[in-house]
């Protein structure tokens, strides 16, 4: 999985052209995005990246694609300090996080970071291997759990089906 990320002015029409174009080549996306002055920057994840990567071309939208890992983590006070500390103590450097599905229980990210390996050994099962996420519903009716080693969690991630709405 990758996210992908792009700069964009801030004003009208910017992430309504962004949006658009995805939609016309029939992708889906999760996004946040953020802006100081005069620019923006969105980061996203998408059910099709090949066709998001064309969606981009054809519009003249420059990107940059990265790896990424999906983590999972309890809703509640606390489990972000444990999870964030624990790669911090292996060394590892999170320049990315994307909400992609919360639950009353859980909370559901894919994050940046600056080495995969060390941040998979740090957290171990809370991240999400990428077989059991392309396994994910398509869209939240469905199907209601996440494989999580071999039982099914409350909440699912959807990263077809969350930014549903753009």
């Amino acid at each position: 999985m990758s996210v992908f990320t792009v700069e964009l002015k801030n004003q009208p029409r910017e992430l309504a052209r962004l949006c658009e174009a995805m939609a016309g080549h029939g992708v889906n996306l999760v996004l946040c995005a953020t802006t100081r002055g005069e620019d923006g920057t969105v980061a996203f994840i998408a059910d099709d990246e090949a066709s998001a990567e064309t969606a981009l071309a054809d519009a003249g939208i420059g990107y940059l694609s990265r790896p990424a890992l999906t983590i999972r983590m309890e809703n509640q006070p606390g489990t972000g300090a444990a999870t964030f500390r624990k790669l911090a103590d292996a060394g590892v450097n999170v320049d990315l996080l994307l909400p992609v599905r919360v639950s009353d229980d859980l909370f559901f990210a894919v994050i940046c970071v600056d080495d995969p390996d060390k941040a998979r050994r740090a957290l171990g099962v809370q991240v999400i291997r990428e077989d059991d996420f392309a396994l994910l519903p398509r869209h939240p009716a469905a199907g209601s759990g996440l494989p999580l080693d071999g039982d099914q969690a409350e909440g699912t991630v959807s990263s077809s089906r969350m930014g549903g709405v753009l």
